[in-house]
């Protein structure tokens, strides 16, 4: 976080707040936490009077149950008037988060996290500060990780002498900046996390913020925010709440901001004993995004939600520099144009990269179960005609839901299900078509902060299947979530097409056995997976990989 701008945010909205005395909701229940799925499963139980989407988040802490609060922060320590109004501030949830894995990197949606071999650790904690309209939350990360030496491409293939693989390679890293090791060294780092300074007005929100994001109806995989990255620095206009209409509910989010560099090239490409120059440095340079989410739910049909969610990023050069004040803040509404995408595709284009996507939720409490899709083009179409002829063509899709079944002394049997597709689709034989997030001309740090995917966490022409059954009885959990995860297909039909080599995929067969136990004020959350790898880094042969995590959070209350 840049922390002239933080300042000069926070002295904006505390001097705002002395011309207005309208209560706000500020508070978050941070994405990816264990009471956001507490919160979700309520709702699908039909056990809450919830109407959120659940496709925007963080969520408001204001549409929690009672029962729940107590797991969200902790009642109000310090009570104040401030200008006629009651505010006070309350301790947010602490969180040690270990993790550990043996022979490599495996695992996302990890937020700070990083892509590590041996051991990591996350400390996490904060308070909460309300005064009259502002909000102040507070809650940064602090990161450790071994980063242990393990075997990554160069690696592997080292003494490979083939032009495909190689070619297909370096063009996924020339256009991403998504490094397999940071470094050689131990990492440490002090993230910003879940914080941000907003003003509220009834159900509307305005503010900076470091918080993670997640839009889309998904669990596992989101095509355009996903707590796969640390939060980035952005201003945010947003709904905290469904706000009624003639016609139904509206929920939405619109954002600016910056992305970060990891800060480390692949500078092990010298270990390829052929092709290790092919690797073209990046210029240091931030890039902007813009995006936002829009979420309806029409009043005639109930428990359903429509929503579309688009993300358009570029560098912070020159060419940026020269826009107008409003295509430099909302570049994804008026600022792209067609040709914005045709760099990728070896065109001149005006240096962006858009993507888009539509989703749909059914609800279904009198059934205790949900369904959702989620369907995401990368660029625009070339036409209607071309959307029409060919949806596949650079698209991604999530298909999922979830069930659950009653037990006749409590608790509940849970099946959650969903399939995600990254990888290209045959149209790629016909005409151009980009990988998601990779971006082969500027902006050439692709769809990434600090090194890592801010969409879906399988990353690059990834797929992913996953089943999970557990039981659940109070805030306690039990389960074992099953999880086919293909490793960049884009990578691999490039490098080996019309080689015969069908039986090559880079695959990881996962089963991980997990639980969430909670006790008066402490909860557990404890996995352990065992990997198995087939043709891990596209050579031949299978491997054998452990994870394992296990976070403690206490709850001030």
């Amino acid at each position: 976080m840049n922390p002239n701008i933080t300042i000069r945010s926070f002295y904006i909205v505390l001097i705002l707040c002395f011309f207005t005395s309208i209560k706000g909701y500020g508070q978050t229940i941070p994405v990816g936490s264990y009471t956001e799925e507490l919160l979700r499963r309520e709702q699908v139980a039909g056990d809450s009077n919830n109407h959120s989407s659940f496709v925007i988040r963080p969520v408001a802490a204001t549409i929690a149950n009672s029962n729940l609060q107590s797991l969200i922060a902790s009642p109000e320590y310090l009570k104040f008037n401030f200008m006629g109004m009651q505010s006070g501030l309350r301790i947010l949830p602490f969180n040690w988060l270990n993790e550990y894995n043996v022979n490599r990197p495996y695992g996302y949606n990890n937020s700070s996290l990083y892509p590590n071999a041996g051991y990591q650790s996350m400390f996490s904690g904060g308070f909460s500060l309300k005064a009259g309209i502002l909000t102040v939350q507070v809650k940064p990360e602090f990161v450790y990780a071994q980063n242990k030496n393990f075997s990554t491409f160069a690696d592997v293939q080292a003494n490979n002498n083939s032009t495909a693989l190689l070619g297909a390679y370096f063009g996924t890293i020339n256009g991403i900046d998504a490094p397999e090791r940071f470094g050689t060294s131990s990492l440490k780092h002090l993230y910003p996390g879940q914080s941000k300074i907003t003003l509220s007005y009834k159900s509307v929100e305005a503010g900076v913020s470091t918080e993670n994001l997640w839009w889309g109806p998904s669990i596992r995989n989101s095509i355009t925010m996903s707590n796969s990255a640390p939060g980035f620095f952005h201003w945010t206009f947003n709904s905290t709440k469904p706000a009624k209409t003639v016609i139904g509910s509206f929920e939405w989010q619109i954002i600016g901001g910056n992305l970060k560099q990891s800060g480390f090239a692949p500078d092990d490409v010298s270990k390829l004993k052929y092709g290790n120059n092919s690797y073209v440095p990046k210029p240091k340079v931030t890039r902007y995004i813009s995006a936002y989410s829009v979420n309806w739910q029409p009043k005639w049909l109930k428990g359903l939600y429509l929503g579309a969610s688009a993300y358009d990023y570029l560098d912070k050069d020159s060419v940026y520099h020269n826009k107008s004040i409003i295509r430099k803040a909302i570049p994804v509404i008026i600022g792209s144009s067609e040709k914005a995408n045709n760099a990728a595709n070896g065109q001149n284009g005006d240096q962006q990269d858009f993507a888009y996507t539509l989703n749909i939720r059914q609800l279904l409490p009198l059934y205790k179960a949900e369904l959702y899709f989620e369907w995401g083009r990368n660029d625009r179409s070339g036409s209607l005609s071309d959307l029409i002829e060919e949806p596949e063509h650079s698209s991604a899709y999530t298909f999922g839901g979830r069930k659950l079944f009653e037990l006749s002394r409590g608790g509940f049997i849970q099946i959650k299900s969903e399939i995600t597709q990254l990888q290209r689709a045959p149209t790629y034989l016909l005409r151009d078509e980009p990988s998601w997030y990779v971006h082969s001309q500027s902006p050439r740090d692709g769809y990434t902060n600090y090194g890592r995917y801010v969409g879906a966490g399988i990353g690059p022409g990834g797929n992913s299947f996953i089943f999970d059954i557990s039981y659940l009885k109070n805030y306690n959990s039990y389960g074992l979530m099953l999880e086919r995860q293909l490793h960049n297909n884009d990578l691999y039909y490039q490098a080996f097409a019309g080689t015969n080599s069908y039986n090559l995929h880079w695959v990881d067969i996962a089963g991980t056995f997990y639980t969430n136990l909670k006790f008066r004020n402490y909860l557990i959350s404890a996995e352990a997976t065992p990997v198995y790898t087939l043709n891990y880094e596209y050579k031949n042969g299978s491997t054998f990989n452990l994870h394992a995590r296990i976070n403690f959070t206490y709850f001030f209350n």
